[in-house]
C-alpha cells in the first residue's frame, strides 16, 4: 500500500506539472517552411483561440478539448545501411488522444480533415499520456518526411521529422525502397503511457506491436504476476487490456509484453482511478 500511494503522489505531481505548463518545452514544428509564426506553433485549433494562450488550473481542463507534446520526434534521422528507423513521438491531452502517422508533405489545410486511422475509446473525463513508434523496416531510395498528427477533440497537433538514407547513389538505385526480410524482434508501436479516468469508467489500454513473425501478447499487473482474465480484465484480439467498470484498488503500473522467438519488447502504463464528486 505504502510502494501504491507514493506511486500515486508521484502521478499527482508529475501530472500538475504537465498541467500547469501551457507549452511543451520541445515545440512542434510546421510542416512547410514557408508558413505564418501561427502554423509554426504546430498546433492547429479549430476555434480562433489557441490552447496555449490562457492558463488554466488543472480542475478546469477536464471539461476542455486539450493535447500538448511530451516527446516531439527529431527534425531528422539518418537511416544506416540495412537497419530499420524508429521514430518516437508522445502526446498528453483530454478524452483520449489518438496518434497516427502521415508519410510526405501534407498542407496546413489538409491536416484537421485528416480521418484518424486509430479505433480509441471515448471519454470525456480522461487525461491519457499516449505513445506511439513509426517503424520504417525498408531502404529509403530518397529523404522522405514523416508527420506525428496528435488529436483530440477539436485539437490537432504536428511535428514532422525527415529520414535521410546513408548510402551512395548506386547503392539507393539497386535497392530501390527494398524491405527488410527475414525476422524481427517485436516492437511495441502503440501504447498508452498513463490513464487517469473518473471512477466506474472502461477502460481499454492499447498495446499494437510490430514483429515477424507475429508475437505473443500478454499483460501483468505492478506485483509482476499474470493477469488472468475474468469479468472485469479482459485481453482482447489485438493485444489490447479491457478493464471494465476501473476501481480505486485497480490504480498502478500494468506492463504490456510481446514476444516471439527473436525476442520481446514491453511498455508500462499507470492507471489512476478518480473518485467521482459527491453529488449536493
Amino acid at each position: 500500500m505504502a510502494q501504491k500511494m507514493n506511486l500515486l503522489h508521484l502521478t499527482i505531481l508529475a501530472l500538475l506539472v504537465l498541467l500547469g505548463n501551457s507549452r511543451c518545452g520541445s515545440e512542434a514544428r510546421a510542416i512547410n517552411d514557408d508558413v505564418d509564426n501561427s502554423i509554426e506553433s504546430g498546433v492547429a485549433d479549430k476555434p480562433a483561440q489557441s490552447m496555449s494562450s490562457k492558463q488554466s488550473s488543472p480542475r478546469t481542463r477536464f471539461g476542455q478539448d486539450w493535447i500538448k507534446f511530451t516527446k516531439t520526434p527529431p527534425v531528422k534521422i539518418m537511416q544506416n545501411p540495412g537497419t530499420p528507423v524508429e521514430i518516437v513521438c508522445e502526446v498528453m491531452g483530454s478524452q483520449i488522444p489518438t496518434i497516427q502517422w502521415v508519410v510526405g508533405h501534407l498542407p496546413l489545410s489538409e491536416i484537421d480533415s485528416i480521418e484518424s486511422n486509430v479505433i480509441s475509446e471515448s471519454s470525456a473525463s480522461a487525461i491519457v499520456k499516449v505513445r506511439s513508434v513509426h517503424v520504417i523496416d525498408h531502404v529509403l531510395s530518397e529523404p522522405r518526411t514523416y508527420t506525428c498528427v496528435g488529436r483530440t477533440g477539436s485539437k490537432t497537433v504536428y511535428a514532422s521529422t525527415t529520414v535521410y538514407p546513408q548510402s551512395d547513389l548506386k547503392e539507393l538505385l539497386q535497392l530501390r525502397e527494398k524491405p527488410f526480410m527475414g525476422p524481427i524482434r517485436p516492437r511495441i508501436v502503440y501504447s498508452e503511457r498513463m490513464h487517469l479516468d473518473l471512477v466506474g469508467s472502461n477502460v481499454v489500454l492499447p498495446c499494437k506491436v510490430h514483429a515477424r513473425p507475429r508475437a505473443e501478447v500478454f499483460w501483468m499487473n505492478e506485483e509482476g504476476n499474470l493477469i488472468e482474465q475474468n469479468q472485469r480484465f479482459k485481453l482482447l484480439p489485438s493485444g489490447d487490456l479491457l478493464i471494465s467498470d476501473i476501481k480505486w484498488e485497480d490504480m498502478g503500473a500494468y506492463k504490456c509484453i510481446a514476444r516471439n522467438a527473436m525476442g520481446k519488447d514491453t511498455a508500462d502504463a499507470f492507471i489512476y482511478p478518480v473518485q467521482r464528486e459527491a453529488e449536493n
